[in-house]
């Protein structure tokens, strides 16, 4: 999606400022290499559109993609690390929220309601997509 090598920073230190659960997997890389796992709020196989326009009207929820498109960049291709991954996609947006939110604020909520729905959709929809870089590495190539 051509993340930058700055956003990727930011991000890696939004998901500090968050506490995100998982946050200890993005140490083992660059923010260079985390520029390019990095492809924003939806699966690869959107058009970069799409998925910018979901960037654009989630903006808190990037750093929880962040982590989430590095856990699955890691795929072990098991369906309980697949299902982990993704429920912890909804806490993390709920985390999120709360910090970003106050209770006050219908935005919270807004936000909160997106990370289960989102999560819900890579459950339902991503399986394909959680294989992929686990099966890649299993055939010799990079994920």
């Amino acid at each position: 999606m051509g993340t930058t090598t700055e956003e990727a920073r930011r991000l890696r230190e939004l998901c500090e400022k968050y506490e995100l659960e998982n946050r200890e997997i993005l140490a083992k890389y660059t923010d260079e290499q985390l520029a390019a796992i990095y492809n924003g709020i939806g699966p690869e196989a959107f058009p970069q559109w799409l998925r910018a326009a979901l960037d654009a009207v989630h903006p808190s929820l990037a750093p929880v993609a962040f982590i989430h498109d590095v856990e699955w960049h890691e795929s072990d291709g098991s369906e309980e690390s697949f299902a982990e991954s993704n429920a912890r996609f909804r806490r993390n947006g709920c985390t999120v929220a709360c910090a970003a939110f106050g209770w006050w604020r219908p935005r919270r909520y807004k936000v909160m309601w997106d990370a289960v729905k989102f999560a819900r959709v890579c459950q339902r929809f991503g399986w394909s997509a959680w294989r992929a870089p686990y099966e890649a590495r299993q055939k010799g190539g990079a994920a």
